[in-house]
């Protein structure tokens, strides 16, 4: 966010008198303040930090206490928690630690300027116990694991270092202090299942950086108890950047991560799962070349369409009627692919509009180039029409779909519209023309079982 707010304001600077420069100040605030982006870290770089609870001005009172006034808070930019106070029971005592992370006013050591404070709770009074200097200039992210066969909880710290590279500390909180036992670098990483025992994992995702190429590593623990890596298997090398991370099954009961990466401008993705302690990469061997498949434009990441567990991967394709040179718009069918059987295989054709929220999987008496797609030039709804030679003959519309908030509902219900879904103030509407003959008009139950919400 810093850097799309920066290159406003100093554009914006050179025009605005004083009080223009309060008032714009002022509503970036209230803006960021209610948005869904790391509020709290952006209101805090622009003015002043957010108002704290009463325990975490205890727990605040308790690290100025310690280190002095002089600090400034540093918020995780990514993950689950986002504060720059984590409450959590790193000891298997009863009550939880804070973990604070801060930074002293114009203090830089090694490159590194964050710093960790864990404050205990001693005797009913907040207290600072142990801090600790830390490896960068942001935190990226916190988790807490129990890895393995490890019987304490490991605490997780990735740090965004002075060069923008990121790098992750496993610690341990022992007799007051926190321990590093295990650090590397990495893209992304997540908690997860992939050896179905039972025990978690740290997988991280590592880009190619310092001649080392991209991998995926599996961080657990050795029959003795330490922390390390316990499986790797290589990614794409061509691959760039990492912008998506999805987990779920691939057939009935494999767990697997779903990678997409960018590569060429174009996505790709690659699938990681686990067969007797060993990552396999399927997509990704190099006589199969079966990752060529899953290439896609940007921004169609693959996710559990139809949530049963299993992650489908988009290939994005025309309707029946168009081609690459056809004029205006070109409303696309995107296929949803899955492994089986070290195959990729269609499982479903639809029509995916991210911008709207929603995904329509096309029936099964839809598919197979019976129904193509059109834009309302006047609604801009997407129509369905049974398809017929070409575009110019294909004229008998079978439905069409319409988004509407709570206020713009009760005229579309009115007008024959049907409502389908809803999600927060938008609605899904659909419309079928009274069609008694036509085979492809769909049922109301059709059309609800094939209507998925996309999460955000």
């Amino acid at each position: 966010m810093q850097t799309l707010i920066a290159p406003f304001l100093q554009k914006e600077v050179k025009a605005l008198n004083k009080n223009k420069i309060l008032k714009t100040i002022t509503a970036l605030a209230l803006a960021f303040a209610f948005s869904g982006c790391s509020s709290s870290a952006s209101v805090d770089m622009l003015l002043t930090p957010p108002k704290l609870s009463e325990e975490q001005s205890a727990v605040y009172d308790a690290l100025v206490k310690s280190v002095g006034e002089d600090i400034r808070l540093q918020y995780p930019r990514s993950g689950d928690y986002r504060s720059a106070f984590i409450f959590a029971d790193i000891d298997d005592e009863p009550d939880n630690e804070a973990i604070v992370f801060y930074e002293k006013t114009g203090e830089i050591e090694n490159g590194a300027n964050v710093r960790v404070n864990v404050i205990d709770r001693r005797e009913g009074k907040w207290t600072s116990v142990y801090d600790h200097a830390g490896i960068g200039t942001e935190i990226d992210r916190i988790m807490f694991a129990q890895l393995g066969d490890r019987s304490g909880t490991s605490i997780i710290i990735g740090y965004t270092l002075l060069s923008g590279e990121k790098q992750v500390r496993i610690y341990r909180y022992s007799n007051g202090m926190l321990v590093p036992e295990y650090s590397d670098n990495y893209s992304t990483m997540f908690i997860t299942d992939l050896e179905r025992d039972g025990k978690s994992e740290l997988v991280l995702i590592r880009p190619n950086i310092q001649m080392k190429k991209a991998s995926a590593g599996l961080i657990s623990t050795t029959a003795e108890g330490r922390i390390t890596e316990t499986a790797n298997v290589a990614l794409n090398e061509s691959t760039t950047d990492f912008v998506n991370i999805a987990s779920g099954y691939i057939g009935t009961g494999t767990p697997a991560i779903f990678i997409d990466g960018l590569s060429g401008g174009k996505l790709t993705t690659e699938i990681i799962y686990s067969v007797n302690g060993q990552l396999r990469n399927p997509l990704y061997l190099g006589e199969s070349a079966m990752i060529e498949q899953t290439v896609r434009q940007a921004g169609y990441p693959c996710t559990d369409i139809d949530l049963d567990g299993i992650i489908e991967i988009p290939k994005l394709t025309f309707f029946p009627g168009y081609t690459e040179t056809t004029p205006g718009i070109k409303p696309y069918s995107v296929e949803w692919n899955v492994l089986d059987n070290y195959s990729i295989v269609k499982k479903y054709s639809s029509y995916y509009n991210i911008a709207e929220g929603y995904c329509f999987i096309l029936p099964s008496r839809w598919d197979g180039g019976v129904v193509t797609a059109k834009s309302d030039s006047v609604t801009g709804e997407i129509v369905f029409y049974k398809y017929r030679i070409d575009l110019n003959n294909s004229t008998t519309e079978l439905m069409r779909i319409a988004t509407a908030t709570a206020e713009e509902t009760p005229a579309l219900l009115d007008d024959g519209y049907m409502l389908v879904k809803s999600n927060n103030n938008t609605n899904y509407l659909v419309k079928c023309p009274d069609i008694s003959d036509e085979p492809l008009i769909l049922t109301g139950t059709e059309i609800s079982n094939s209507f998925f919400i996309l999460a955000k």
